[in-house]
């Protein structure tokens, strides 16, 4: 059965990110280059370094629970948050880490809800669980 994206979502210190339009992870792994001549120029990689972000967007609520405001001092502070996103259903799938909002974004455009959005770069390891 497919996931509804309805019910993924992103907690700070506990706390749900009210109204989320987007959720989104993403991992990439370098590759350190160990090509020698002797193997007639096969590509050879190493694994290296691995980077983790989570992003997201939604619609400004200054009603919300934990909302804009609230991640706007985590980034001017520069504070250092465990982050989750997570779907809350059967066989759920949990992300966690150690983060920093590293960019965040308020548009208030014409004619149209205003929006933020923003990206919190995992510091150090991360870690995922399936129950």
């Amino acid at each position: 059965m497919a996931v509804n994206g309805n019910d993924v979502g992103i907690y700070v210190e506990g706390s749900l990110i009210g109204c989320l339009t987007n959720a989104t992870f993403s991992s990439s792994n370098e590759e350190i280059d160990v090509t020698c001549k002797d193997n007639d120029g096969a590509r050879a990689i190493l694994p290296g370094g691995q980077t983790a972000e989570i992003t997201f967007e939604g619609y400004f609520d200054p009603a919300a629970t934990y909302g804009f405001q609230d991640l706007v001092a985590i980034n001017k502070n520069r504070t250092k948050v465990w982050v989750k996103m997570s779907y809350d259903g059967t066989d759920s799938l949990t992300i966690t880490g150690y983060a920093y909002l590293n960019q965040i974004e308020w548009t208030g455009p014409l004619n149209a809800g205003s929006t933020f959005s923003g990206t919190f770069t995992i510091d150090g390891g991360w870690n995922y669980s399936i129950t």
